[in-house]
């Protein structure tokens, strides 16, 4: 049985950190709906017309988390900075595909990271968040032969046993090997929450919110997770 689980190092750097992880089977990703990009263009509307100060705070506590890393957030963007900035030039992100839109959907009603893996690619190996040794391949998104070995110490998202990194720089920049593609049936989503300045509460809440969505709209069926201090792993 494979393992997914967070090196206890990141949570001893950011106590406040909780990644909140849904698995879901059983999808159904082969045709985009009309109604969940309705529904995108809806909050990045509302975005517009009602920022508030939750906004910056909550990309300002990942530009101030890169730093800690010794990231430079300017030249390597968060993606929840690099979205909420396009979302402000007006230039919200296009429907890909139903699980897609709904992690887009989560992280701007959120103003959180979201990310998502198919499944298949990965298993049986097992998932870690943890630091690079330097000897891990990663290849982006679109990009199937353009491998490159991540910077060591960085913080990365990957499986050991292959040494394939699914994303890096934490939330910078995903991989081509496990992207959600039509075919999609299984996926591993997560939600990073750092609090402050989110509440102790918003994790369980978005983890509902994304499992809804994708029961709703995929007919999924999910499994919730919240990866801590105290619970820094689960078996999938």
């Amino acid at each position: 049985m494979a393992t997914y689980s967070v090196d206890p190092e990141i949570f001893k750097l950011f106590p406040a950190f909780r990644r909140g992880v849904v698995v879901a089977t059983q999808i159904n990703n082969t045709a985009a709906d009309p109604a969940l990009a309705n529904l995108i263009a809806q909050a990045a509307d509302k975005m517009l017309v009602e920022s508030t100060d939750a906004e910056p705070e909550r990309i300002s506590v990942w530009n101030n988390a890169y730093l800690k890393l010794g990231v430079d957030p300017k030249k390597f963007t968060p993606s929840i900075k690099f979205l909420y900035e396009q979302i402000r030039k007006g230039k919200p992100p296009r429907s890909i595909s139903k699980i897609v839109d709904i992690m887009n959907l989560v992280s701007l009603r959120r103003m959180a990271p979201c990310g998502g893996d198919d499944l298949h690619t990965i298993l049986p190996g097992d998932i870690h968040l943890g630091f690079a040794k330097g000897d891990e391949s990663f290849a982006p998104l679109f990009k199937a032969t353009a491998f490159e070995n991540p910077t060591a110490g960085e913080v990365i998202y990957y499986t050991p046993q292959t040494k394939k990194v699914m994303c890096r720089r934490w939330t910078w920049r995903n991989a081509d090997f496990s992207k959600i593609a039509p075919e999609t049936t299984s996926v591993a989503i997560n939600i990073d929450i750092m609090a402050p300045p989110f509440e102790s509460g918003d994790v369980d809440a978005a983890l509902a919110e994304m499992a809804e969505l994708l029961e709703r709209f995929c007919g999924a069926k999910t499994v919730c997770h919240t990866l801590s201090s105290s619970t820094p792993s689960f078996q999938l």
